[in-house]
Parts: structure tokens; sequence; C-alpha cells
């Protein structure tokens, strides 16, 4: 067993010192050696977490760089150190995340704030949103799906925050007392279960995840309770019981048991080979991308006119564009509202070479009344796909985009979303949304515009552009 295995394996100093109550030598000479056993577990974790590429992972080593140089100051000057400098600790919290960072394969990011909606009907941008409540993800996982919360608090310290909840309890008789039926149908004991803080917070973070969704899929909310067994306190779980009532994926520690990733997996859905819709919302952007001469048969900068052209040259050169959405795309029904395809029909017909309106013409034989057989060599090495032409159907979330606020910002001159975001805009992604589609598109800051503008839940998959080049091309095929 490894330097690392020793010290993660090994029970955590905060738990040894509650443990010992009035065992404890009362002269200090213990404190030193605690503290330094607290210091030496604080660079194993960062040391873990330097092997650790994962978004927002600085959020969480900053805590135990901060954690690290208080430590080492009280080692500094062991005769002033006193047992509140310890129980002050933050490492209690911070090696429990450490431990669910290990147990979880696919963490996407850590330490993420996330706005809570509103409860009224009334637009708020997201900056105002974080201003007036927020939560804190400790983890995100499994493609954003999965929630985590982590709570580093023993059963005594959940206790505490029923107190008064126990006492009413053992006021009541021996049958009523035992009898968890009663206890849950109870209005008095259902109002003072609602008033608990655990409660509250747990509301806020379903409420959050509702309007939070990856895809049109509700997250995984999970509370990882990693100093806390099951069944270890009768009053304890029923708090986890309500916990899960309300929609809370529960995770207890317990050696040997669960890991958290094993709790939380049976809520994952079955097949997730693509996080995306099974219906693709495909943008006009897309639709370029793929019929491009320029992604068929890549070219030089210097064998095609104009600089954002020869940009895109160079971008193709050293990322193909159609291998991603050969990825994006296969096994989907793909579909393109009919505002898009009118605006890209008139696009190719001005602009498209020959070979680009041909791509144009199978994508969507459909709609044109065509029948045309595959061309392999035209394709290259893309797959056969058709689009179908679909009602614009905006939702009406992204129509009020449209609609000044009714206290009027600096920002964006006075609109709701930056000025870029056109009706079109809000015709084509507020279809998507109508739909409960993916929308599939090249335009690099539309996600952050709409997650900026208040806009919540917003799936959108996103790739580098490409322009219909095929008339600009000097390349002798």
């Amino acid at each position: 067993m490894d330097r690392l295995d020793l010290f993660l394996r090994a029970p955590s100093h905060f738990s040894i010192m509650r443990s010992t109550g009035d065992d404890e030598p009362s002269n200090g000479s213990h404190l030193p050696g605690a503290v330094k056993s607290l210091s030496d577990r604080c660079q194993v974790i960062l040391k873990d977490c330097e092997t650790r590429p994962i978004q927002g992972l600085y959020r969480y080593t900053q805590s135990l760089t901060a954690e690290a140089h208080f430590l080492q100051g009280l080692l500094e000057a062991p005769e002033t150190i006193k047992e509140k400098h310890i129980q002050s600790s933050n490492l209690s919290y911070l090696e429990a995340v450490h431990d669910v960072l290990t147990s979880v394969d696919h963490v996407d990011e850590m330490m993420r704030l996330v706005p809570v909606p509103s409860a009224t009907t009334e637009w708020m941008p997201k900056k105002d949103m974080m201003r007036t409540e927020s939560i804190k993800l400790d983890l995100v996982a499994e493609q954003e799906l999965v929630w985590i919360r982590v709570i580093a608090r023993n059963a005594k310290g959940l206790r505490h925050d029923m107190a008064g909840l126990e006492l009413e309890d053992e006021d009541d008789d021996e049958e009523s007392s035992d009898s968890e039926g009663e206890f849950y149908s109870s209005t008095a004991h259902g109002d003072a279960f609602a008033d608990l803080p655990i409660f509250k917070k747990a509301a806020k973070y379903l409420r959050s995840a509702e309007a939070h969704h990856v895809h049109y899929r509700k997250p995984i909310v999970v509370f990882a309770f990693m100093r806390i067994r099951p069944n270890e306190d009768v009053f304890v779980q029923r708090l986890m019981d309500r916990l899960t009532e309300m929609g809370i994926v529960v995770h207890l520690q317990e050696p040997g048991g669960p890991t958290v990733r094993e709790t939380y997996a049976p809520y994952l859905p079955q097949q997730r080979q693509s996080l995306t819709t099974a219906t693709l919302n495909v943008d006009v952007s897309t639709a370029l991308a793929i019929t491009s001469e320029m992604t068929h048969h890549p070219c030089r900068p210097d064998q095609v006119d104009g600089e954002a052209l020869q940009l895109q040259a160079n971008r193709e050169a050293e990322a193909p564009v159609l291998p991603v959405l050969k990825d994006m795309l296969t096994d989907k029904r793909l579909v393109m509202v009919r505002s898009a395809f009118e605006r890209l029909e008139s696009i190719v017909s001005v602009v498209g070479g020959d070979r680009e309106k041909r791509r144009f013409r199978y994508l969507f034989q459909e709609e044109l009344g065509e029948s045309i057989p595959f061309d392999h060599v035209l394709w290259t090495n893309f797959p056969s796909m058709t689009i179908q032409v679909i009602p614009d159907r905006v939702s009406e979330r992204y129509r009020r985009l449209l609609e000044p606020p009714k206290r009027r910002n600096k920002l964006n001159n006075g609109r709701k979303i930056r000025t870029r975001f056109s009706e079109f805009h809000a015709m084509i992604f507020g279809s998507g949304d109508a739909y409960q589609m993916t929308t599939v598109t090249a335009i690099q800051w539309m996600a952050t515009a709409l997650a900026d503008a208040g806009i919540t839940g917003v799936s959108i998959l996103v790739h580098e552009p490409r322009s219909l080049s095929e008339q600009k091309m000097h390349v002798i095929q």
C-alpha cells in the first residue's frame, strides 16, 4: 500500500478528536502532532489533484492551498496551537470531497455555482439570478447529468438540526413515536420537517435542477453524506428517508458498501451513447458546413480567395469538421425548421458551387420532391443522411427575448440579449426549444448569450464554422 492509500484510508483526525472526549490529554501536547497529520493529509490530496485535469479543479485546490498555509503557519509556532485551531479546520469537508472525487469516474467540473431560478415568471438575466440566489455543486459528473453535494457532517451534527423535532416526538406516546406512518402524516411533524435547513437546501437544488435540464433531461441531485452510515441513528435515518421522498439520491458512506457512483448509477439513463436528443434541429450554419467543398476537399489557405475562407482553410487542416459532424449526427433524425431552410436555399442558390448544390439537393431531396442516389465520391467519407423540413414553432421564452425588459439596462442596447441575436435566431433556436430538440450550430457565441440572458437548460451542440467555398477555391480536383 503506497503513501497516498495510507493517508486516504486512515481515519480523519477530526473524527478521532471528537470521539476521545475526556480521555484527551489536557496539556495540549498532542496538538502539534494532530496539526502535522492534517497538514500531511492536505499535501497528499493536493499532490493527487495534480493528476486530474478537471474544469474548476483550481477552485477546490485554492481552498486546499489556503488550508495548507494555515496549518503550516501553526506548525511553525507549535506553542501557539490551540484545540480551536484544529476544530476550525475545513479539511474534514475538503477530504470528503476528495473521497467522492476518487470514487466517480466521469467528473466534468468541480465547485460550480448554479443560479436558482426565481419562483415568479418575471424575466431575470443570469447575473441577477446569481446575485439573488445560487447553489454550489461540489462535483458535476456524467456529462453534467449528475450534481453532487458533499456533506461532511456526522450524525450528531444532523441531529442538532432536528433537536426541536426530536423533543416534540419524545413527548408523544410510545405507539405514536414508533409509528413511521403517523410520523410522516402528522401535520405538525410535516411542518417541522419542512422547516429544517437540510430540506430547504434540498428544495433549492431540486428547483434548480428542474430549470437546468441537460438536453431535456433533468440532472440527478445527489447528497453524499460521507460521515454517516446507514441506520446509524433513527432520527437521522428519517431525514435520509425524507430526502429520498423529495427526489434526492442519498449516499451514506459505509465500509465495504456502494461507492457514490454505484449509488446514483441506477438513476442514469440506460442508453447514454449519445447525450443529445434522438432528433436534432440543424441550423443553417451546420448545413453549410456539411455541404461545403472545403470540408470534403480541404485546400491550403493560398488556394482560396477571401480572408475568412483562408482562416477556415487553415483551421480545416488542423481540425477537420466532418469527423466532428459525423459523430454528432450519425444515427439521428435530422430536421430543419422552415425559416432556416428558406434562408439556406437562398444562400446556396447564390453562393454555392455545382458540387455544393448537389449535396444540398441530396440532403433535402424529400422537401424538393426528388429521389437522388447516394454518390460516395461526392460525399467523400461522410455517411448518407437527409434532413426533413418541419414548421417553425418558437417557444414563448425565446420569443420574449426580443421584448424590452421592464427595467432598461445599459447592456445590449437595453435588450434582454446581446444585439447580434435576431428574430431569425429566436425562430431557429426557439423552435428547437419548443420541439425539445438539441440544436446543432456553428454559432460560437449562442450558448453563452442565451445563458447570460437567463435562458436555463440551453441544449446546443457547437462545432467550428465552414462556409460555402467552391466558387472561390482554385484547386484542380
